[in-house]
Protein backbone atom coordinates (compact mmCIF):
# COMPACT_ATOMS: atom_id res chain seq x y z
CA UNK A 1 0.00 0.00 0.00
CA UNK A 2 1.93 3.20 -1.17
CA UNK A 3 0.97 6.47 0.59
CA UNK A 4 1.36 10.01 -1.07
CA UNK A 5 3.48 12.52 0.56
CA UNK A 6 3.00 16.59 0.15
CA UNK A 7 5.31 18.96 -0.07
CA UNK A 8 4.84 22.77 1.06
CA UNK A 9 6.47 24.76 -1.50
CA UNK A 10 8.58 27.93 -0.61
CA UNK A 11 8.33 31.31 -2.48
CA UNK A 12 11.87 30.52 -4.08
CA UNK A 13 11.01 27.18 -4.59
CA UNK A 14 7.78 28.58 -7.29
CA UNK A 15 9.81 29.45 -9.66
CA UNK A 16 11.78 25.67 -10.21
CA UNK A 17 7.71 24.73 -10.82
CA UNK A 18 6.78 23.74 -14.47
CA UNK A 19 3.56 24.50 -15.28
CA UNK A 20 1.21 21.35 -16.69
CA UNK A 21 -0.09 21.58 -20.06
CA UNK A 22 -3.80 20.17 -20.16
CA UNK A 23 -4.64 18.37 -23.33
CA UNK A 24 -7.70 19.41 -25.13
CA UNK A 25 -10.56 17.52 -26.51
CA UNK A 26 -11.17 18.93 -29.61
CA UNK A 27 -15.02 19.30 -28.53
CA UNK A 28 -15.95 23.13 -28.25
CA UNK A 29 -19.08 23.85 -26.21
CA UNK A 30 -22.51 23.23 -27.26
CA UNK A 31 -23.91 27.00 -28.34
CA UNK A 32 -26.90 28.00 -26.99
CA UNK A 33 -30.26 27.16 -28.68
CA UNK A 34 -31.89 30.16 -29.80
CA UNK A 35 -35.16 30.42 -28.33
CA UNK A 36 -38.23 30.98 -30.56
CA UNK A 37 -40.75 33.64 -29.61
CA UNK A 38 -44.48 32.88 -29.56
CA UNK A 39 -46.50 33.73 -32.44
CA UNK A 40 -48.89 36.82 -31.54
CA UNK A 41 -52.18 36.32 -33.09
CA UNK A 42 -52.49 39.24 -35.94
CA UNK A 43 -55.97 38.42 -36.92
CA UNK A 44 -58.15 37.08 -39.37
CA UNK A 45 -56.83 37.94 -42.57
CA UNK A 46 -58.50 39.71 -45.48
CA UNK A 47 -59.04 36.51 -47.70
CA UNK A 48 -60.88 35.26 -44.74
CA UNK A 49 -62.69 38.11 -44.47
CA UNK A 50 -64.19 37.82 -48.19
CA UNK A 51 -64.55 34.35 -47.94
CA UNK A 52 -67.11 34.93 -44.72
CA UNK A 53 -68.74 37.88 -46.93
CA UNK A 54 -69.01 35.35 -49.87
CA UNK A 55 -70.28 32.41 -47.77
CA UNK A 56 -72.86 35.20 -45.82
CA UNK A 57 -74.24 36.81 -49.52
CA UNK A 58 -74.67 33.26 -50.96
CA UNK A 59 -76.52 31.96 -48.23
CA UNK A 60 -78.61 35.38 -47.73
CA UNK A 61 -79.62 34.88 -51.64
CA UNK A 62 -80.23 31.15 -51.47
CA UNK A 63 -82.73 31.57 -48.27
CA UNK A 64 -84.14 34.41 -50.45
CA UNK A 65 -84.85 32.50 -53.19
CA UNK A 66 -86.15 29.56 -51.34
CA UNK A 67 -88.47 32.05 -49.17
CA UNK A 68 -89.62 33.66 -52.76
CA UNK A 69 -90.72 30.35 -54.20
CA UNK A 70 -92.33 29.28 -50.99
CA UNK A 71 -93.80 32.28 -50.91
CA UNK A 72 -95.00 31.25 -54.91
CA UNK A 73 -95.88 28.28 -53.55
CA UNK A 74 -98.40 28.93 -51.16
CA UNK A 75 -100.33 32.01 -52.79
CA UNK A 76 -100.60 30.35 -56.72
CA UNK A 77 -104.37 28.17 -55.29
CA UNK A 78 -105.21 31.41 -53.59
CA UNK A 79 -104.53 33.59 -56.95
CA UNK A 80 -106.00 30.55 -59.00
CA UNK A 81 -109.05 30.23 -56.77
CA UNK A 82 -109.30 34.30 -57.07
CA UNK A 83 -109.85 33.65 -60.48
CA UNK A 84 -112.10 31.28 -60.97
CA UNK A 85 -113.97 33.46 -58.80
CA UNK A 86 -113.58 36.40 -60.63
CA UNK A 87 -114.59 34.26 -64.11
CA UNK A 88 -117.89 33.02 -62.26
CA UNK A 89 -118.24 37.04 -60.82
CA UNK A 90 -118.18 38.00 -64.84
CA UNK A 91 -120.54 34.77 -65.87
CA UNK A 92 -123.14 35.97 -62.87
CA UNK A 93 -123.25 39.10 -63.61
CA UNK A 94 -123.92 38.51 -67.41
CA UNK A 95 -126.50 36.48 -66.79
CA UNK A 96 -128.12 38.83 -64.54
CA UNK A 97 -127.89 41.58 -66.45
CA UNK A 98 -128.95 39.35 -69.58
CA UNK A 99 -132.23 38.34 -67.07
CA UNK A 100 -132.89 41.96 -65.53
CA UNK A 101 -132.87 43.05 -69.32
CA UNK A 102 -135.44 40.07 -70.37
CA UNK A 103 -137.38 40.43 -67.36
CA UNK A 104 -137.82 44.01 -68.01
CA UNK A 105 -138.50 43.59 -71.83
CA UNK A 106 -141.19 41.23 -70.70
CA UNK A 107 -142.79 43.37 -68.14
CA UNK A 108 -142.41 46.55 -70.82
CA UNK A 109 -144.76 43.86 -73.08
CA UNK A 110 -147.11 42.76 -70.33
CA UNK A 111 -147.78 46.65 -69.95
CA UNK A 112 -147.76 47.39 -73.48
CA UNK A 113 -150.60 44.70 -73.76
CA UNK A 114 -152.49 46.19 -71.05
CA UNK A 115 -152.67 50.03 -72.78
CA UNK A 116 -153.32 48.52 -76.06
CA UNK A 117 -156.11 46.84 -74.83
CA UNK A 118 -157.56 49.33 -73.06
CA UNK A 119 -157.40 51.91 -75.65
CA UNK A 120 -159.49 48.98 -78.20
CA UNK A 121 -162.06 49.14 -76.05
CA UNK A 122 -162.14 53.20 -75.54
CA UNK A 123 -161.75 53.39 -79.01
CA UNK A 124 -161.76 51.03 -81.60
CA UNK A 125 -161.15 52.62 -84.26
CA UNK A 126 -157.44 52.40 -82.85
CA UNK A 127 -156.88 49.38 -84.55
CA UNK A 128 -156.96 51.07 -87.38
CA UNK A 129 -153.08 50.83 -87.41
CA UNK A 130 -152.84 47.14 -87.32
CA UNK A 131 -155.01 46.60 -89.99
CA UNK A 132 -153.10 48.99 -92.01
CA UNK A 133 -149.72 46.84 -91.08
CA UNK A 134 -151.14 44.03 -92.07
CA UNK A 135 -152.34 44.63 -95.78
CA UNK A 136 -148.52 46.07 -96.27
CA UNK A 137 -147.42 42.29 -95.04
CA UNK A 138 -149.43 40.82 -97.66
CA UNK A 139 -148.09 43.17 -100.38
CA UNK A 140 -149.71 41.89 -103.26
CA UNK A 141 -150.61 38.42 -102.28
CA UNK A 142 -154.63 37.79 -102.84
CA UNK A 143 -156.64 38.21 -99.75
CA UNK A 144 -159.59 35.64 -99.61
CA UNK A 145 -161.09 36.81 -96.21
CA UNK A 146 -160.57 37.72 -92.53
CA UNK A 147 -160.94 37.11 -89.03
CA UNK A 148 -162.17 39.19 -86.59
CA UNK A 149 -163.81 39.01 -82.90
CA UNK A 150 -167.63 39.90 -83.74
CA UNK A 151 -167.08 43.42 -81.34
CA UNK A 152 -164.65 44.89 -84.17
CA UNK A 153 -166.00 43.37 -87.37
CA UNK A 154 -167.78 46.96 -88.02
CA UNK A 155 -164.72 48.75 -87.53
CA UNK A 156 -163.02 45.99 -89.85
CA UNK A 157 -165.21 46.13 -92.05
CA UNK A 158 -164.99 50.13 -92.87
CA UNK A 159 -161.01 49.62 -92.74
CA UNK A 160 -160.83 46.89 -95.29
CA UNK A 161 -163.39 48.77 -97.68
CA UNK A 162 -161.05 51.73 -97.41
CA UNK A 163 -157.69 49.90 -97.85
CA UNK A 164 -158.38 47.09 -99.82
CA UNK A 165 -158.71 47.28 -103.49
CA UNK A 166 -160.56 44.13 -104.11
CA UNK A 167 -163.72 42.86 -102.13
CA UNK A 168 -163.15 40.61 -98.90
CA UNK A 169 -165.17 38.38 -96.79
CA UNK A 170 -165.24 39.10 -93.42
CA UNK A 171 -166.01 36.66 -90.73
CA UNK A 172 -166.67 37.03 -87.18
CA UNK A 173 -165.53 34.63 -85.02
CA UNK A 174 -166.29 34.60 -81.33
CA UNK A 175 -163.44 32.44 -80.36
CA UNK A 176 -160.98 35.13 -81.51
CA UNK A 177 -159.85 37.73 -78.75
CA UNK A 178 -160.61 41.52 -79.22
CA UNK A 179 -157.62 42.72 -81.31
CA UNK A 180 -157.38 39.67 -83.11
CA UNK A 181 -157.29 39.92 -86.91
CA UNK A 182 -156.43 36.35 -89.12
CA UNK A 183 -155.85 37.09 -92.65
CA UNK A 184 -156.15 33.71 -95.01
CA UNK A 185 -154.76 34.30 -98.62
CA UNK A 186 -154.48 31.26 -100.78
CA UNK A 187 -151.48 30.40 -99.57
CA UNK A 188 -151.74 30.61 -95.61
CA UNK A 189 -152.59 32.77 -92.60
CA UNK A 190 -151.41 35.98 -91.56
CA UNK A 191 -151.88 36.39 -87.86
CA UNK A 192 -152.11 40.79 -87.84
CA UNK A 193 -153.37 40.49 -84.00
CA UNK A 194 -152.23 42.75 -81.23
CA UNK A 195 -150.91 39.58 -79.35
CA UNK A 196 -148.94 38.57 -82.45
CA UNK A 197 -147.19 41.91 -82.85
CA UNK A 198 -146.27 42.30 -79.45
CA UNK A 199 -144.50 39.14 -79.40
CA UNK A 200 -142.79 39.75 -82.63
CA UNK A 201 -141.60 43.30 -80.94
CA UNK A 202 -140.13 40.99 -77.40
CA UNK A 203 -138.66 38.31 -80.07
CA UNK A 204 -136.44 41.31 -81.76
CA UNK A 205 -135.53 42.58 -78.33
CA UNK A 206 -134.85 39.41 -76.99
CA UNK A 207 -132.41 38.35 -79.91
CA UNK A 208 -131.01 42.09 -79.32
CA UNK A 209 -130.40 41.32 -75.68
CA UNK A 210 -128.92 38.03 -76.24
CA UNK A 211 -126.36 38.85 -77.92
Amino acid sequence: MSSTSSKILRDGELSAVTPMAWRSTGTAPPAPRPVRAPAVDAGPSADQDEVKKEAYQRGFSEGRNVGHEQAVAEIAPMMDRLSRSLADLATVRSHVRKTAESDLLKLAIAVARRVIHRELTLDPGSIEGLIRVALEKLESRELCRVRVHPDQEPIIRTLLARFSAAPVELIPDPTLQSGDVLFETAHGTLDGSIEAQLQEIERGFADRIGR
